[in-house]
């Protein structure tokens, strides 16, 4: 037991290495550029890249397409596990296969169909198409947990005369909360981080996600402040941080058990 610990633990080293290694960087540069005088440099920061602005921005859209991912995911997992109707394997495979298309593939298309629609520069254009990304995703690991929840708690409830839709906000939602926080998290983060939709579909500063406001710190400028970016990348960074953290332990128990019954 000992010697596998301190395997793994030797494997995983050099990752961690290579993932602390940017943020190392990072501080280094402003350190060194802006002296000890840290905490007037990270106010300045603050109000010279405006990020404030943009934070909420990533947050709005981040934590909207979490939250409306994982309530059209929930029931379609529940009726894949639970029913039995026709083309139920047909919409099983083509939510696999929907995977297989990455979303930069299917840029200028959306951008047309946002356009046309009249929603360009808009967050609900962003959320949309992000959440429709999301979905097959949460599906998938969703109805992997839910086939492993027992069909005699159900029935025991229909025994009581509950119904379907409460079979599903009061069992099979609090059994799932682990599924549901990895499938949240995922589609959080995905959201959070994702650019090129967002640098296509967004127009105007007031509406940039984070992303997008740490590449308007370099793009097209002649002299770039790389204290200030390096610490707009830090910035950047927390609150998927922090998110991850707060979840970590039902994300990897959600997991564990979503792929284990698969």
């Amino acid at each position: 037991m000992l010697r596998r610990s301190l395997l793994s633990w030797i494997a995983l080293i050099p990752l961690m290495f290579l993932n602390l290694f940017p943020f190392a960087v990072a501080l280094d540069s402003i350190y060194r550029v802006k002296g000890e005088d840290m905490g007037a440099f990270w106010t300045g920061m603050w109000e010279r890249t405006e990020l404030g602005v943009s934070l909420v921005n990533s947050l709005v859209i981040a934590a909207s397409t979490a939250a409306a991912s994982t309530l059209i995911a929930l029931p379609t997992a529940y009726a894949l596990s639970r029913f039995r109707f026709r083309g139920r394997r047909v919409i099983s495979e083509a939510l696999l296969g929907s995977q297989m298309l990455a979303p930069i593939m299917l840029v200028l298309g959306l951008a047309q169909m946002v356009s046309g629609a009249g929603l360009t520069d808009t967050k609900v254009a962003l959320i949309a198409i992000y959440t429709a990304f999301q979905v097959p995703f949460a599906v998938w690991m969703l109805r992997g947990y839910i086939d492993a929840i027992p069909i005699e708690l159900e029935e025991a409830a229909r025994i009581e005369g509950a119904s379907r839709l409460r079979i599903l906000g009061l069992v099979i939602l609090p059994i799932s909360l682990p599924a549901v926080a990895v499938t949240a998290t995922f589609a959080f983060i995905t959201a959070f981080n994702e650019f090129a939709l967002a640098l296509t579909l967004l127009r105007s500063p007031p509406n940039f996600t984070l992303p997008l406001r740490v590449n308007a710190l370099t793009a097209g400028r002649y002299a770039v402040d790389w204290p200030d970016v390096m610490g707009a990348v830090l910035v950047t960074s927390l609150p998927v941080l922090v998110m991850f953290v707060w979840l970590q332990q039902y994300m990897l128990r959600g997991l564990r058990q979503s792929l284990g019954a698969m």
